[in-house]
């Protein structure tokens, strides 16, 4: 227990001063909102394609990958029931109507891809991607259909279908692209030149920094008078860091899960508001500033939630 504890705080150091950096450097100037969108652009859409490429196609084979069809499914149930406990929790809150839509989502989905993969692999080592990806898809396929149809209804552009064609480009992101070329080879049998995954190696070897330094980027500009209404955002921060892991190891346990598939996926639901709740938000003329508020607070309280939960599932 002793060496578990260790490399939790080990964890929370390495995770804070990487944030420090990130924080450090908006704090004295050197990065500003421009140069701030470049982080996410950096990892969405280069970074972390070439990542799951290459560890797809260096560490997995077809067993592998065909064990992910129940574990999407595993991870769906626990999504949609963590999303029944939202629909409870608004009864209880009351948030405003053109927010109702943004708390359900941000209550039930979390930051999979951009945040949770780079912190799954960095944790629990490559063997972690199979697992973190399937609870990704589950993730998605709830957030893309009706978490997206509910905050349609909080704005002012009118309802959207829940499944559409958009929702199914959305299901299938730049990283995703990168895994499933990956999945493709090992399913084929097909070898890539060595120079070709020695270069997908170091540039996806950014990611994790390039995350972490994400999230103190968000700590600064944070203040305490953009944390209102303090109950809806409690609530919300409930579900992401209490409710929805506490239903996963649950499901798991039951299930009887591999003991690396329930570390992921109860560290993948423990993760912060997804962002792409403040993005859809701003879409459709809701409440931007509300969502902007959960992705930020939970993804800078997740520096300290994140290793907590590394000592947790390391106990199983």
């Amino acid at each position: 227990m002793s060496e578990v504890f260790s490399q939790a705080v080990d964890s929370v150091l390495t995770l804070f001063l990487i944030g420090l950096i990130g924080y450090g450097l908006a704090r004295f100037g050197f990065i500003n909102n421009q140069i701030k969108n470049f982080f996410p652009v950096m990892v969405v859409r280069v970074t972390l394609p070439c990542f799951l490429l290459s560890v797809t196609v260096k560490s997995y084979d077809r067993a592998t990958l065909g064990a992910m069809v129940g574990w999407v499914g595993l991870g769906l149930i626990t999504v949609l029931l963590t999303f029944s406990l939202a629909l409870l929790a608004a009864r209880l809150v009351k948030p405003e109507r053109q927010r109702r839509g943004i708390f359900y989502a941000a209550f039930a989905a979390s930051n999979t891809m951009y945040i949770g993969i780079p912190i799954n692999l960095s944790l629990f080592g490559d063997a972690a991607l199979a697992p973190a990806m399937a609870y990704f898809l589950a993730n998605g396929l709830f957030f893309w259909t009706i978490g997206n149809y509910l905050m349609s209804l909080d704005g002012q552009v009118g309802r959207v279908p829940i499944v559409s064609f958009e929702t199914v480009k959305r299901l299938i992101p730049p990283p995703m692209v990168g895994f499933i070329i990956g999945a493709l080879l090992v399913l084929t049998g097909l070898k890539p030149p060595k120079f070709f995954l020695d270069a997908t190696s170091a540039v996806g070897a950014l990611n994790t920094p390039l995350a972490i330094m994400y999230i103190g980027l968000g700590f600064y500009g944070l203040t305490l008078s953009s944390l209102s209404p303090l109950k809806d955002i409690v609530v919300v921060l409930g579900g992401r860091f209490l409710i929805c892991p506490a239903i996963t190891l649950t499901f798991c346990l039951l299930a009887q899960t591999p003991t690396l598939t329930t570390q992921v996926f109860v560290t993948q639901s423990s993760l912060p508001v997804l962002a792409a709740s403040a993005i859809m938000a701003g879409y459709y003329q809701s409440d931007p500033n509300y969502a902007n508020v959960l992705v930020s607070l939970s993804t800078v309280l997740s520096l300290a939630t994140i290793p907590i939960f590394r000592l947790i599932v390391t106990t199983f």
